[in-house]
């Protein structure tokens, strides 16, 4: 069996399938389908050191996290563009003391 057996049998399905692709790319728009969404996540964790050796009885952390998920829609046309950007920023808010 050769090598590019597997890749002639996936070549109708995607025949098919970049026939169909700018139907569905011409619905909408670049703006008139951006989604953009902002969440906000706040964690705390505190450890507990048992061992006797170390010289930090405890640790405790806390931030707050916010997400940034901006998708475009795609561009008219056989071939469709789109932009997706995802922005990631923490604070931290507490690190405890010592």
């Amino acid at each position: 069996m050769s090598t590019l057996q597997p890749a002639r049998q996936l070549l109708p399905g995607l025949l098919a399938m970049s026939c169909a692709l700018p139907v569905y790319a011409a619905e909408g728009g670049f703006m008139e389908d951006a989604k953009a969404s902002l969440n906000l996540r706040n964690f705390y964790i505190n450890r507990n050191f048992v061992d006797p050796a170390h010289p930090q009885a405890k640790g405790e952390e806390w931030t707050q996290s916010f997400i940034l998920d901006a998708r475009s829609g795609f561009t008219q046309g056989t071939l469709g563009f789109g932009v997706d950007v995802l922005g990631l920023y923490s604070v931290k808010l507490d690190g405890g003391k010592g």
